[in-house]
């Protein structure tokens, strides 16, 4: 049985919450608290395998109380969340603070629009049951030797990819592809703060989120990362050292035209699990950058990108996965890795130097899977 502790200070969304986990066999609501203040009292004493927290709430904000329970008794939280724009700010900062996935709640508080987030609801709680906590508590704040700092400062140590090191024997990159799903937000920031700026090849982000958060998600990386990040638009020219997420609602698709790289965005193909989908927008970069690309897989819950990196990989690329010693959830990355579609298989802090490596030439070379 999986202990949840739900966590929401309207009484209407404690019951609905309550009423659709108790009707599941394998998940025991064991307490429901109407404010942060109660739930870091009940946590010690009910001993939740996962919580559900509102993202707003009066006093202590979901947020707040998120950090709190990270220093002090560590459990798995899924967030809850309205679609607005303050409220997918906070929601993004969650994530960031060790909130291993979120929902969004129906618009209008009925009965009958409940029923819509169950399916997702319980899907994510049964995967955040099965999260690592101390990878949660313990990655936060880290810095690997060479990286920067979460205020973006270096330590001093050597980056590789600094100006001028570049070997004319390898073919040049000409774009990075990086896919993730849960946990994505909090390891995209640690692969892009550790990107220096003069690195002078585009980055395409797919991150799994429902309409109208990844506008947020790429204002928040632009203001951590050292390089410009925005979220992408159709005809985007993809070149040049920035980063584009890619929009929720639609599919990513590298192009060519007239002898330049763009972004093309649009809902073809429509029935992927995924919108914007990791395979789609993988396919396309082994369609038209070939060995010109890098391919990454992050940490994240079922199997998209794992076709599409292997694509990439069979085109020549260079193809990386996140380990399953970093990644908050290794269900992408370790499909990813057991269909032959990495190059390599490695923690999180050390993905940008990987990519890199590859960008000016140091790095392994990588022979179709």
């Amino acid at each position: 049985m999986i202990r949840v502790l739900v966590v929401d200070d309207s009484p209407f969304m404690r019951r609905a919450i309550t009423r659709i986990l108790s009707s599941t066999p394998d998940i025991e609501v064991v307490g429901a608290a109407g404010s942060g203040r109660e739930a870091l009292d009940m946590l010690g004493v009910v001993e939740p395998d996962v919580m559900t927290l509102d993202v707003v709430m009066p006093v202590d904000d979901g947020v707040t109380v998120l950090e709190k329970v990270m220093r002090t008794n560590p459990v798995p939280t899924l967030m809850l969340s309205s679609v607005t724009t303050e409220n997918a700010e906070c929601t993004l900062a969650a994530l960031e603070a060790g909130a291993v996935d979120f929902v969004t709640k129906p618009t209008g508080l009925t009965h009958m629009n409940m029923p819509r987030i169950a399916e997702e609801l319980v899907s994510k709680i049964r995967t955040a049951a099965q999260v690592d906590v101390e990878t949660l508590a313990t990655g936060r704040g880290r810095t690997a030797p060479g990286r920067y700092d979460e205020q973006g400062a270096h330590d001093g140590a050597p980056v590789a990819g600094a100006a001028g090191d570049v070997d004319v024997d390898v073919e040049p990159v000409e774009g990075v592809v990086i896919g993730s799903s849960t946990g994505g937000p909090a390891a995209l920031k640690r692969v892009l703060q550790a990107l220096p700026d003069d690195f002078a090849v585009p980055v395409l982000v797919v991150q799994h989120m429902p309409v109208g958060f990844t506008a947020a998600l790429a204002t928040r990386l632009d203001t951590l990362a050292r390089l410009p990040v925005r979220e992408a638009r159709d005809g985007d020219i993809f070149e040049g050292g920035r980063v584009l997420v890619a929009q929720s609602g639609l599919q990513a698709h590298v192009d060519r035209v007239n002898g330049r790289n763009i972004l093309r965005l649009d809902k073809d193909p429509p029935d992927t699990t995924h919108i914007p989908s990791i395979d789609v927008a993988m396919r396309s970069a082994a369609d038209v950058l070939g060995t010109a690309a890098v391919g990454v897989i992050l940490t994240g819950m079922g199997t998209d990108g794992a076709k599409g990196l292997l694509s990439m990989r069979e085109a020549g690329a260079f193809t990386l996965a996140e380990a399953e010693s970093s990644a908050v959830v290794w269900g992408m990355p370790r499909v990813a890795a057991e269909a032959g579609a990495a190059c390599d298989v490695v923690p999180l802090d050390d993905v940008a130097e990987a990519i890199v490596r590859r960008v000016v030439g140091r790095g392994t070379t990588c022979s179709p899977g």
